[in-house]
């Protein structure tokens, strides 16, 4: 795990979102707003947040209240690890300030496996919730309900903030936080994203090779040929020079990508006798590397593969 500092917090967070998220894209303008928001407010539990990308969205919170047991932060939070199989990629964010009208700040890499079984781990109970109104505020008990009309006495409903049950100890948490993720070692941002740009292939490869390896018999409607669907998000997300890299990265010399006619999605096609008890063949070397100052040629690539827009019968 690295931390990146100093860094356009939007611009970085965007990058980041575009490796992983394919769908949803627009949920990221309501952390941008967040995040700018937070980046002018004088409160500085405004500042530290966690912020997810998924293959279907984004989620930005504040950190003080992803520690707070069942609050909306807490529960969804640990949701994507305990109830799916979601890549999740997890950034702490600290924000010092807007510069010249740029959110500046620093991320730290997350584990999210980890993390959000650290986080169920650590979160305290929950007390009271404060209610945010016009012109003043009122305090319940954490588990009664309340809604967002205005108050008599306060005016308009604002905002609402659940507190926990021991203050001086989420303080505590939230400083073993920062001190834990301030010790992780600095790190190129570029080369991070490019990082994730392989790996998105790379594991996209690795899934169609498995599970081309699993089809017991061809699986084509006229039973002619082996298929596996490509990724829905891999394919909405992928550049036509991505769609090569993972072409060549599969070890099967009669691949072709293509849409089939009354079919949904694009599929990888081999034919039946194919030899498909073969591996991921990767390319060297990788974008990483590049950045890194390996001046080593690229090996020669197989052909330009697009995935073709005209149905194939197979």
């Amino acid at each position: 795990m690295n931390k990146f500092e100093n860094v356009d917090v939007l611009l970085s967070l965007e990058r980041i979102m575009r490796q992983n998220t394919a769908f949803y894209r627009t949920d990221f303008a309501y952390d941008k707003e967040l995040l700018t928001k937070a980046a002018a407010s004088p409160d500085t539990a405004d500042k530290a947040l966690l912020w997810m990308s998924r293959p279907s969205g984004t989620y930005c919170f504040r950190e003080c209240d992803t520690f707070i047991k069942d609050t909306r932060q807490y529960n969804t939070w640990k949701f994507y690890g305990e109830q799916t199989h979601d890549k999740i990629l997890a950034y702490a964010v600290e924000l010092t300030g807007i510069e010249d009208g740029t959110v500046r700040g620093n991320l730290y890499e997350l584990d999210y496996g980890e993390h959000f079984r650290h986080v169920k781990n650590e979160a305290l109970p929950a007390a009271a919730i404060t209610l945010y109104y016009q012109y003043g505020n009122r305090e319940q008990p954490a588990d009664q309900r309340f809604d967002g009309y205005p108050d008599p006495e306060f005016g308009d409903f604002l905002r609402f903030e659940t507190q926990p049950s021991d203050p001086d100890a989420l303080r505590r948490v939230l400083q073993a936080e920062k001190r834990s993720r301030e010790q992780l070692t600095p790190g190129d941002l570029d080369a991070h994203i490019a990082a994730l740009h392989d790996s998105r292939i790379e594991a996209e490869a690795r899934r169609v090779v498995e599970e081309m390896k699993r089809l017991d018999a061809p699986n084509s409607p006229n039973k002619t040929h082996f298929m596996v669907e490509l990724s829905p998000h891999f394919v909405e997300s992928a550049s036509s020079m991505d769609t090569d890299r993972l072409f060549s990265m599969l070890p099967y010399k009669t691949l072709n990508f293509a849409t089939l006619k009354n079919r949904r999605g694009s599929f990888a096609i081999v034919t039946k006798d194919e030899n498909r008890d073969k591996d991921v063949r990767l390319p060297r070397p990788s974008i990483r590397a590049q950045l890194a100052g390996d001046k080593a040629k690229t090996t020669p690539k197989k052909a330009a593969a697009k995935i073709k827009t005209n149905d194939l019968e197979v």
